[in-house]
């Protein structure tokens, strides 16, 4: 990770008050890639599962339930795909946030008030 993109992070983390997760290039996301042409862009940090190392659900567009919806890739695929999700994947468990390519941005705590 560039030191521009842990700056970023960090202050995205600041901003909304989230401790920072420090992410690796190696670690893996979830991501919807054949909804990545849609808009808005979804993320969604959830503890991971007993096993499971995957903590970031990202997708485009409506959610899909269907079981192949998601496909892993690592962060460093993820910066080809998506570049703009990037600065938020530091926040901590229980984050989401929503974005569009229009400058559009919500972020929020799962159970915090809207």
């Amino acid at each position: 990770m560039d030191m521009d993109l842990i700056t970023e992070q960090k202050l995205v983390c600041e901003e909304y008050g989230s401790k920072y997760i420090a992410v690796h290039e190696n670690d893996v996301i979830a991501v919807a890639v054949a909804s990545l042409n849609q808009e808005p862009i979804v993320g969604i940090r959830n503890k991971p599962e007993a096993g499971e190392d995957v903590t970031w659900f990202i997708y485009a567009g409506e959610h899909d339930d269907s079981e192949d919806f998601f496909q892993t890739v690592s962060v460093k695929e993820l910066d080809k795909l998506l570049p703009e999700v990037l600065p938020y994947l530091a926040l901590e468990h229980g984050y989401r946030f929503m974005i569009d390519r229009e400058e559009y941005e919500d972020v929020w705590k799962e159970g915090d008030e809207v």
